[in-house]
């Protein structure tokens, strides 16, 4: 199992590597390091700082932009994963996700997130995907007090996105960040790159889906035409 979860765990992250490498330049390799649980990886880009004053943790993908002064990047990536096999111990499984959009409009200060797309396989008491908006609304403010609640901070409240199987991918925030214009400046052919990566994944997530739903498939195979025998 071991020698299995290593192997697949080194595969995404190479897949990981060349999508942010083939898009964004100057963007760091994706390393896979050991999880609190001996089960499970976790997969981010280096490099991965075991202690440090802010703590443990990968590094983030600096969006370099040609309107940024001195050289230092105020957008960047938070992107990590941890992973482990499936429940037949075939195929690798992603327990949760991270990623999103983090600002530094201060350079002496830290980044801070804009907004995270997250995702807990497990999950019990809110959506397994889910975004979180570090923002203010005044009209949610107005929702929660006409009903005599108390308004959480935005980035409290967990807005779902997907569902396990469908949530958004690493490739859609890139796009994203493209279609809104929060940064333009892509390596030549990205958008080739990133198709792709996305067809990979729609892939993945399709034979998945046929695993967990086999009947479903069948079904709508032979309303195609086509005939299923079992082998």
């Amino acid at each position: 199992m071991s020698e299995l979860l290593e192997t697949a765990s080194s595969t995404f992250a190479t897949d990981l590597t060349n999508l942010i490498q083939g898009c964004i330049d100057g963007a760091p390799s994706f390393v896979v390091v050991n999880a609190s649980n001996d089960e499970q990886r976790r997969i981010g880009p280096g490099p991965f700082e075991s202690s440090s004053e802010s703590g443990a943790g990968f590094s983030n993908v600096p969006l370099i932009r040609r309107c940024d002064e001195e050289g230092l990047p105020r957008l960047m990536l938070k992107v990590e994963f941890h992973v482990s096999l499936d429940r037949q111990s075939e195929h690798l499984a992603v327990q949760q996700s991270t990623y999103g959009l983090w600002v530094r409009p201060n350079p002496t200060r830290k980044p801070v997130p804009v907004f995270r797309i997250e995702y807990e396989r497990d999950a019990r008491n809110k959506p397994s995907a889910h975004i979180h908006l570090h923002a203010e609304s005044v009209e949610l403010g107005w929702v929660y007090g006409t009903a005599g609640l108390q308004l959480p901070r935005l980035h409290e409240i967990h807005f779902p996105v997907g569902g396990r199987r469908f949530r958004p991918t690493v490739e859609e925030l890139l796009s994203f960040l493209d279609r809104e214009n929060l940064f333009t400046d892509w390596l030549p052919g990205w958008r080739k790159v990133l198709a792709e990566s996305l067809g990979d994944w729609n892939k993945r997530q399709t034979q998945a889906t046929v695993r967990n739903n086999p009947e479903a498939a069948i079904e709508q195979l032979e309303k195609m035409g086509y005939e299923i025998v079992a082998a």
